[in-house]
């Protein structure tokens, strides 16, 4: 016991010191920092690192805009302002993960989110527009859909057959659409949730002097941004059968814990994102709800599990008008699109073949009805059934408040044995618990986890061809404005 003593005395004395953050370089601080997140599992899959430059993550959007970087600088017009808001777009999405990836860390962790932060300020200073070249490389965004699994499933069978099931579902539940809403307002208790705040909306206008960027794009405060989401949330009438179809906010019991719905505190999601269209970049918003659970309707329901979710999203023109909306659910199924009368229906790449396009089950919804529209939600399925204008329906049977949150507070729930922060998403994207069991049959088209909840940046929306929620160049894809030719 002795030598062993002082065989241990003799390793300790040798170890080298460690030295102080304070004492390491910036980026040297940068890549301990995610030395630990990446030992602790807590990475935030919003965004995706850009290597080499540890204080840049991209997304979809970031692709696009470093193009639009590139046609300026092959125009001759070197333009350092168009840079550095593409940098700042990426360095916002970096602060936006890193933030929450600190405080998920175990107690103790002794990480000042705020020293993190000025050191990536500090060497983002240092990019001047002779390093576009090199970063424009690194910015890689990997796809969502898993071409191996399609080449091991022999992907054209089982997409013949996801294709006719899918025409199947479409006859069988969009119907809804062409129906007055007085038709299934009466058929079951229907309870409304109107968002807090919701009665004191904005006139819409007030967009238009909101400040943008060098690419057009709104870089509203806080303030703003929430001012912005009371003014076009929906309301929701959502057919009750159980307490699987009230929303509420997902929580954390413990760090390893599944994510459970607390239908006590219902609330709206909400997150700012753009798109590109028409040679412009127009804003998003986009709303979430969450369910406990989509119940099994019948044995072998390949469709049920824990937890579910519905997303709305609305485009906005400059003047803070309408263009068109869109919704999927938490897996990013069922995408379906509610263009405005401003657009044009034009002919898309997969329409004619078997893969999915635009379905737009209400037609041309007017403006109106988008800017302040009613969501009808069928019981058990989630499925969306109608969208309405508020003064088109009957009170439902009973109404609650939804409070609006930022949708990126799911990167960093509060754990309620009060042992720090913990993401209501893996590192994957995915929330833990909510796989199907349509994963064992769709597995061949080639999309990970069919059927599980995913995090922002991660909606794979097509079974039978290839498309991502996130696309900022969707909406052109099947629509034009009218007044084109």
């Amino acid at each position: 016991m002795t030598m062993a003593v002082s065989s241990l005395a003799a390793c300790v004395g040798t170890m080298p010191a460690i030295t102080p953050m304070s004492d390491l370089s910036c980026r040297d601080q940068l890549t301990h920092v995610d030395g630990l997140i990446e030992k602790a599992g807590v990475r935030n899959a919003a965004g995706t690192p850009v290597v080499g430059y540890p204080f840049l993550r991209a997304n979809r959007n970031s692709v696009v805009m470093g193009k639009q970087v590139a046609e300026r600088d092959d125009q001759g017009l070197n333009d350092k302002g168009l840079f550095k808001d593409w940098i700042a777009q990426m360095r916002q999405l970096d602060r936006q993960a890193r933030a929450s990836e600190v405080q998920n860390l175990p107690v103790g962790h002794g990480i000042s989110i705020d020293a993190v932060e000025n050191c990536a300020n500090q060497l983002v200073v240092d990019l001047t527009l002779p390093d576009f070249a090199p970063i424009s490389t690194a910015v890689f965004i990997p796809d969502d859909y898993l071409d191996f699994q399609r080449i091991a499933g022999l992907y054209p069978l089982p997409a013949f057959a996801a294709h006719f099931g899918y025409e199947g579902w479409k006859r069988e539940n969009l119907q809804s659409f062409g129906q007055s809403p007085s038709v299934f307002a009466s058929s079951g208790f229907w309870r409304g949730y109107v968002a807090s705040n919701q009665g004191v909306k904005a006139d819409a206008g007030f967009i238009a002097d909101l400040p943008r960027d060098g690419f057009g794009r709104l870089v509203p405060t806080s303030v703003e941004l929430e001012k912005i989401a009371q003014t076009y949330a929906p309301e929701l009438r959502v057919r009750e059968a159980s307490d699987s179809d009230r929303i509420g906010r997902p929580v954390l019991a413990t760090r390893d814990a599944i994510s459970e719905i607390d239908t006590t505190r219902p609330t709206i999601f909400y997150r700012l994102n753009h798109g590109y269209f028409n040679g412009n970049w127009y804003p998003q918003i986009v709303y979430s709800v969450w369910f406990p659970e989509r119940p099994e309707n019948g044995m072998f329901d390949i469709l049920a599990g824990h937890l579910d979710a519905l997303v709305w999203r609305v485009t906005l023109d400059h003047d803070g008008r309408p263009l068109i909306a869109d919704s999927i659910h938490g897996c990013g199924c069922y995408h379906l699109f509610f263009p405005g009368n401003g657009l044009k229906r034009i002919q898309a790449p997969e329409d004619g073949d078997i893969r999915e396009t635009a379905e737009s089950p209400a037609g041309f919804v007017d403006g109106d009805i988008l800017t302040h529209p009613v969501l009808w939600v069928d019981a058990m399925s989630h499925y969306l059934m109608a969208v309405t204008a508020t003064e088109n329906t009957r009170q439902p049977d009973a109404t609650s408040t939804a409070e609006l949150i930022l949708e990126q507070s799911l990167t960093s729930v509060k754990l309620d044995d009060g042992t720090g922060y913990a993401s209501l998403y893996d590192e994957d994207g995915f929330v833990p618990g909510t796989d199907r069991l349509e994963r064992f049959i769709l597995w061949p088209l080639g999309i990970e986890r069919p059927g599980a909840m995913r995090q922002w940046g991660h909606h794979t929306t097509a079974f039978v061809g290839r498309r991502h929620f996130d696309e900022p160049g969707l909406i052109g894809r099947y629509f034009a404005p009218r007044d084109l030719p």
